[in-house]
């Protein structure tokens, strides 16, 4: 964790962090289940199909048991979406109403302004396509083209699209009289240096059909491009820079995510315009994988929003590997999958624009297939179901995602399935797929005799277990009132009066308990969240996070108390008389008795 920013006011970053329910943050990233107290989800961290990211509204942190993650609200988004604390606090500040005074910030890191120059960067461009595209001559076959697959004026609007010309440096012309130089432009993607005839640079983008791609705060972090002719590449997307990563990103969830979470579902299509045509007609929570394969990172996007996907890409021979590796991908993860296999090899653009929106949402609602379906169905569309060899090659085919099933009860109904369509018996379907997972029992074989490479997190992280210490009386005494020290600032100062508060050896104590005095005495509110940001120790800032998520019994809380500074009290005795004991003994040795006579009146006041 990093130190409050110098260049914002500490009592500012209070009333942020005061005015931001954690509850709600987390919220538009995890699905939250209330459960007692605390509300519990999935971790956004690391993939899990059993909850056990927890939310504490009370004390206003997070953590996870799974892969130990947890915080406050502002580590919270620093982590989800990157950035840094000072972005965090303003975007949370944003979305509280409160203002942050201006303030001279010559600490300001030299990324974050790199990154906010890369936005206004690209906002001017894809101005500037747009503006090309209703203005200007050059994009006369481009407006047609758009016009002609039924996209209307106000999708256009809505979507920013653009188009960039046919010429080699309109942009840069445009960026330079902004004083936005062709090298700043190569930086993001948006123009290249010319490797023959002299130096200079040019226009990446040239006679497509120009598709902004947000982040999901809505922000342009990239471009994706569309030729008007048969020339290749059909689509041409922006390459990585500090802003744009494919693989991390959706297209159009900036747009789609309200509706996602109201449905509890997602459709994911290939294309920009399938995108585009379904929410045209009212199918909006929709979006698309940028044409890569479908990875961890877009998974962890939408888990902020649902577990429910249905996939709707092309049926040619690519769409069909990319959905096989798709649904893998999520089910891994967690999600539940089905497919969308749309008739005579159409994508959802070309079959919403022929048979209807309400034709495409009948695909989803009747005939979306699980992969074990979609598999049979493509199988069978290579293979002669009426051969012997036919029906192997099918089962072969099927049989390893019947086995990679997690839940036993779709598993059997998957078996019964291939075999009915294969007109085989399920036992024989049954033994082919215990036959598979022998195949693979070495691979298991060796995760069960090493236990630390099992846990919760599907990503397969090794965490070893670390051997949980017997904790005497004294130990547990001390957590136990540390813990409620964090909940009542009135207990820190009776514990600090009855017995001082440097009650404990253990540093990481003493850190937060020190931390915990420096605000009081500054008048500051040092409830657990305010902690967070203020502690530079990994190991103490562990120890607060594993802190914040026990609980005490609040009906016997009192009693816990007076037993808990009871029993400090009584450990302390009991060394001050072990040491005096040892003195004794050592006076002795040296037949030093007037030092044992002082030692043993002391000796008798303790007890």
């Amino acid at each position: 964790m990093i130190y409050l920013s110098g260049f914002i006011p500490e009592e500012i970053i209070d009333e942020i962090r005061a005015g931001s329910d954690i509850v709600n943050v987390i919220s538009d990233y995890v699905r939250l289940k209330k459960q007692g107290r605390n509300f519990m989800g999935l971790c956004p961290f690391h993939h899990e199909k059993t909850p056990s990211f927890i939310v504490s509204p009370d004390k206003q942190i997070y953590r996870c048991f799974g892969c130990g993650e947890g915080g406050n609200v502002f580590s919270f988004l620093m982590k989800i979406d990157g950035l840094s604390f000072p972005e965090a606090v303003k975007a949370l500040a944003r979305r509280a109403g409160i203002t942050i005074p201006e303030v001279d910030d010559p600490e300001r890191s030299a990324r974050s302004r790199e990154r906010e120059r890369a936005y206004e960067v690209n906002e001017l461009a894809k101005n500037f396509y747009q503006y090309v595209l209703k203005n200007h001559q050059a994009a006369a076959e481009a407006r047609r083209y758009l016009e002609q697959r039924g996209i209307t004026a106000e999708t256009i609007e809505e979507f920013q699209i653009g188009f960039a010309p046919a010429s080699w440096d309109s942009l840069i012309q445009f960026m330079q009289k902004k004083d936005n130089p062709p090298a700043e432009l190569e930086q993001l993607g948006l123009a290249l240096a010319r490797t023959k005839g002299g130096p200079g640079y040019y226009d990446r983008f040239r006679n497509r059909i120009m598709f902004p791609i947000w982040n999901p705060q809505g922000k342009v972090v990239g471009f994706g491009g569309r030729v008007l002719d048969n020339s290749l590449p059909k689509y041409l997307n922006s390459p990585e820079t500090i802003l744009f990563n494919k693989s991390h990103l959706l297209y159009g969830l900036n747009k789609a995510a309200e509706k996602i979470r109201q449905l509890d579902q997602v459709i994911i299509v290939e294309g920009y315009l399938d995108v585009i045509t379904c929410h045209q007609v009212g199918i909006k929570n929709v979006v698309a994988s940028l044409g890569t394969a479908f990875t961890k990172e877009q998974g962890k996007l939408l888990l902020r929003y649902t577990q429910q996907v249905v996939i709707a890409y092309d049926t040619d021979a690519a769409g069909v590997s990319a959905t096989i590796k798709g649904w893998q991908v999520l089910d891994d993860m967690g999600f539940r999958v089905k497919i969308v296999s749309i008739p005579g090899g159409k994508d959802p653009d070309e079959f919403i624009r022929n048979q209807g929106p309400e034709r495409f949402l009948e695909l989803v609602k009747n005939k979306a297939l699980s992969l074990c379906d979609y598999k049979t169905d493509r199988a069978m569309e290579k293979f002669d179901i009426y051969s012997l060899e036919g029906k192997f090659k099918i089962a072969s085919e099927v049989i390893p995602s019947i086995r990679n099933m997690s839940n036993e009860i779709e598993k059997d109904e998957a078996i019964m399935k291939l075999a009915k369509r294969l007109h085989l018996s399920p036992e024989a379907i049954k033994t082919e797929v215990d036959k598979y997972a022998r195949k693979t029992r070495n691979y298991w074989g060796k995760l069960d005799k090493n236990p630390g490479l099992r846990n919760n997190n599907s990503n397969s992280v090794q965490n070893p277990k670390i051997p949980k210490e017997e904790k005497d009386a004294r130990s547990k005494a001390e957590e136990s009132l540390l813990i409620l020290m964090l909940e009542d600032k009135d207990l820190f100062i009776r514990v600090n009066e009855e017995i001082g508060v440097h009650f404990s050896s253990r540093q990481e104590y003493l850190n937060i308990i020190k931390l915990m005095n420096e605000m009081l005495e500054k008048g500051l509110d040092c409830h657990p969240a305010a902690l967070f940001d203020r502690i530079q120790d990994k190991a103490t800032l562990d120890l607060l996070n594993s802190l914040m998520v026990k609980e005490i019994p609040q009906e016997n809380k009192p009693k816990v108390i007076q037993d808990c500074i009871k029993t400090i009290k009584e450990d302390e005795q009991r060394k001050k008389r072990e040491e005096l004991l040892r003195r004794m003994e050592e006076a002795d040795r040296s037949q030093d008795h007037e030092l044992r006579k002082q030692l043993l009146i002391e000796y008798s006041k303790l007890i």
